[in-house]
């Protein structure tokens, strides 16, 4: 084997001389040599691009500057030092600090380097897997958004049969009654009662059968030219008893001139009615509700404003979300779908929908904006 004047094989020449091009050309791993005490003696591969520091800001320095302002408190740099130096070495995941303080996650190893028994040094190999953290975290965030529809879902099919039993109880306890009495002594009473539940059971089913078409693509609208005020008025009409039973006051106006828009009537009813519905469900007996039509620039507008208990501000930018109820106690037989849905016909029909509210017990004002008919 040929040897050179210093002793070394050729092989033995050929490895050293390759370290040393790793040492200066790796380009994903930062290596770090240190004395006994931690501080930099070497700086090379990726460590200059991974940290920000060039090699002569960094020999001298303790290898504790590149770690967090949290981690040095809690003695982090030193617990690993004796790690290293007592088990041979240490093996860390942690966000590390660059020059210019913004934060890079590591993933490194410090290994004890020792010469018969001595300690003489430590090399500390680092590599940048910010990318991989970052992976990570939207992963995670996927897996808790997962988690957290789950949950809505099941909160929601926990509702559906509180509502559907609270439904249907009146309407047995109806059929009860009339079973009990003779023929010619059955009062209307008993009918009304299942007639209402009857209705408010199909209004439910007919919205999540909606909702259900909606995903799946399947949602079809029928357009036509309607003229937004007077289809308003004839919605309103069709609460009013709703609003007198309750003691509300029930105001609307619409403009003297027709404001055509181009959508599916039966849909545009749906939407309103569940704003309506919305606000009567959740304004105190005494209170006021207001339904409006205008035109501003290329839409037709309807605003339903109440003097309701309000809507937190936490929940205002996911209020349009499917199973989002603030009140499940006051819904008076709904699964938190209504406001959804009518984000989803709106959407639909090229239109917007928006809510404003000052905050808890100031009422809330929504608006939907549905484009005109064009000629």
């Amino acid at each position: 084997m040929d040897r050179n004047s210093t002793g070394l094989s050729t092989p033995c020449r050929t490895a050293r001389h390759l370290l040393e091009l790793l040492w200066l050309q790796a380009p994903d791993h930062a290596f770090i040599l240190l004395d006994v005490e931690g501080k930099v003696v070497g700086w090379g591969g990726a460590a200059a691009e991974t940290f920000g520091y060039p090699e002569g800001e960094m020999l001298g320095q303790h290898f504790e500057l590149l770690f967090t302002d949290e981690d040095r408190c809690q003695g982090l740099p030193a617990y690993e030092r004796e790690v290293a130096i007592s088990a041979g070495r240490s093996d860390d995941d942690r966000w590390m600090q660059r020059k210019d303080g913004t934060l890079v996650w590591t993933s490194g190893s410090l290994i004890a380097l020792k010469e018969n028994g001595r300690l003489v040094g430590l090399a500390k190999l680092v590599t940048d897997r910010t990318d991989k953290r970052a992976q990570l975290e939207t992963l995670q965030n996927r897996l808790d958004a997962a988690k957290r529809g789950l949950k809505k879902k099941n909160e929601f099919f926990g509702r559906v049969i509180h509502e559907v039993r609270n439904a249907l109880f009146p309407v047995v306890s109806a059929i009860a009654l009339l079973e009990k009495t003779p023929g010619a002594e059955r009062g209307k009473l008993p009918m009304a009662v299942i007639k209402r539940q009857v209705a408010q059971m199909e209004r439910m089913m007919l919205d999540l059968a909606d909702v259900a078409r909606f995903h799946v693509g399947k949602l079809q609208l029928a357009k036509q030219d309607l003229d937004l005020g007077k289809e308003l008025a004839e919605i309103v009409e069709a609460v009013r008893e709703t609003t007198e039973a309750k003691q509300l006051a029930l105001t609307v106006i619409v403009p003297p001139s027709p404001v055509v828009i181009h959508a599916d009537r039966q849909r545009v009813h749906q939407i309103v009615y569940n704003l309506l519905h919305n606000a009567i469900k959740y304004t105190p007996p005494g209170g006021q509700v207001w339904a409006y039509c205008s035109k501003e620039s290329e839409h037709g507008v309807v605003k339903v404003e109440d003097t309701g208990i309000g809507i937190a501000p936490e929940l205002l930018p996911v209020i349009f979300d499917l199973f989002t109820q603030e009140h499940p106690e006051q819904s008076e037989g709904g699964f938190g779908v209504g406001l959804s849905l009518v984000k989803e016909l709106v959407d639909a029909h090229d239109g917007f929908v928006e809510v404003k509210c000052d905050g808890k017990g100031k009422g809330s004002v929504f608006a939907v904006r549905l484009p005109l008919a064009r000629h």
